[in-house]
């Protein structure tokens, strides 16, 4: 015992001090960033954020919860769209890359403030971005390809490796939110030995789908089968932490290892999570969901994965 304890603490050590390059949090970054700035963009444009993000005095649908506002007077039209403007602003310099440290605090700061001003102004997706931006404050995500990275260049800095921290969270919060949402489920309509129509009935639901889905009739069994692979791959998602901590540690040995090295399951995992998230998007309407969670997977590959990747011979 009193020599295992000094083992596993120079293993956590040395997990929390690792560095790699940025390039894997750079396009966390990039996708969050650009995404906040044209989800607040379309709801400028259709003046929805009235709706939301103000009390029913000043046109919103329903009272607001107490908040940060209400020491600056309230949730007013001006103090509101003040909060988008910068929030907009901070997310821009994000996506660029611009500022960073201080565009993605900002942008925390920002989201979190409208996120929290009343029921209808925070979704599961709101707190999933709000944690993506959370971690991306200790990511370091502007050392690579962002405005910073090169002006860093043109001062003949050299590149500057980031704490590898801050990603495995980011896969962590992945496999948690594919996991509880499968544990979620268990409902005749979705576990193995039921109807298997869950996914019939969302596409069916008028307030979320961007088209009449009656035409899926007649390939019911299809929405069946899907129904059940998204359950099964849910469930499935550890292995994605598997996968990239065997191939963090492909030095070491082991059958199991070896053989995940060699096929890489992550790879097929996250592909079929790219085919499902678009078709989501394709047919409902699920707000940021779709590029938050894809965002998430750049971070199921290390910095060095995705720069080797990035410098590859086209």
């Amino acid at each position: 015992m009193s020599a295992t304890a000094p083992r596993l603490w120079t293993r956590w050590v040395g997990a929390v001090t690792r560095r790699e390059p940025a390039h894997a949090v750079a396009v966390v970054r990039i996708v969050v960033g650009v995404s906040i700035v044209a989800h607040l963009v379309r709801l400028l444009w259709t003046e929805t954020w009235r709706w939301v993000w103000l009390p029913p005095a000043h046109g919103g649908l329903v009272p607001l919860n107490s908040g940060p506002l209400d020491w600056f007077g309230g949730a007013t039209p001006m103090l509101v769209g003040g909060v988008i403007g910068a929030t907009l602003l901070s997310s821009l310099a994000l996506g660029l890359g611009l500022f960073t440290p201080g565009a993605v605090l900002l942008t925390t700061a920002g989201w979190w403030v409208l996120m929290g001003l009343g029921p209808n102004a925070g979704g599961s997706y709101d707190f999933l971005g709000a944690n993506i931006l959370f971690l991306l404050i200790f990511a370091g995500s502007g050392r690579a390809w962002s405005v910073d990275a090169w002006w860093r260049r043109r001062q003949g800095a050299t590149a500057l490796d980031v704490p590898a921290w801050p990603r495995w969270l980011m896969v962590w919060q992945l496999v948690v939110m594919y996991d509880t949402t499968a544990w979620q489920k268990l409902s005749s309509s979705w576990v193995i030995g039921g109807p298997a129509d869950a996914l019939w009935y969302i596409l069916q639901q008028p307030t979320w789908h961007h088209f009449e889905m009656a035409w899926l009739a007649p390939i019911f069994p299809f929405t069946q089968l899907m129904t059940t692979s998204t359950w099964l791959w849910e469930h499935a998602s550890p292995i994605i932490v598997v996968a990239a901590w065997f191939r963090a540690t492909r030095g070491r040995g082991g059958w199991l290892r070896a053989q995940s090295n060699r096929v890489d399951p992550r790879r097929f995992y996250l592909a079929f999570g790219v085919v499902m998230h678009l078709s989501i998007e394709a047919t409902l309407d699920v707000a940021l969901f779709t590029p938050f969670t894809l965002a998430l997977y750049a971070a199921c590959f290390s910095g060095d994965e995705v720069r080797r990747v990035s410098n590859r011979p086209r």
